[in-house]
């Protein structure tokens, strides 16, 4: 096997092990949410009510417990995430994304400042894009797309 698809050989390894690491926690994540399932609130009791507060079940390493996410109708009851933020939970979230875009794509471009004839660049972009999916696997399994998918089924079984 030469050097070049040995390497890919190891991203794929590490894609994958990565990726199966992230599911199993996803796995016992769920196991948790079933012992504490998602709850709808509402801020009027009507059919559609103006907001709709949805509980989900949140671990992290700050936290356990509900994390409540609010929804306010729209036009012909859609609903958006009503989002409140202060200044510093602003600056917060900016300050979020801003690093994980510097940890995805500095180490590819710090090594070709420092190291301009690295003889496998696509090593760095391989570890990037690992990085990049796990970032992206996080976001989509937490608690605000959880909340979104509640609210999809509160409000299919509301039309029904």
């Amino acid at each position: 096997m030469d050097d070049l698809s040995g390497n890919l050989l190891t991203l794929a390894i590490l894609f994958g092990g990565s990726q199966l690491f992230v599911f199993l926690i996803d796995l016992i994540a769920w196991a948790v949410r079933k012992k504490h399932p998602a709850n709808i609130e509402k801020s009027e009791n009507t059919r559609y009510p103006k907001y709709l507060t949805v509980s989900v079940w949140h671990d992290s390493h700050r936290s356990h417990g509900y994390k409540k996410i609010t929804f306010i109708r729209k036009r012909e009851n859609k609903y958006k995430k009503h989002i409140n933020l202060s200044a510093g939970g602003w600056i917060a979230n900016i300050l979020l994304y801003l690093f994980r875009l510097l940890v995805i794509f500095a180490l590819p471009v710090a090594v070709f400042i420092c190291a301009p004839d690295y003889p496998h660049p696509e090593l760095l972009f391989g570890y990037s894009f690992i990085v990049f999916f796990i970032f992206l696997h996080v976001h989509l399994a937490g608690p605000n797309t959880l909340a979104r998918i509640e609210l999809k089924k509160y409000l299919k079984a509301q039309d029904q």
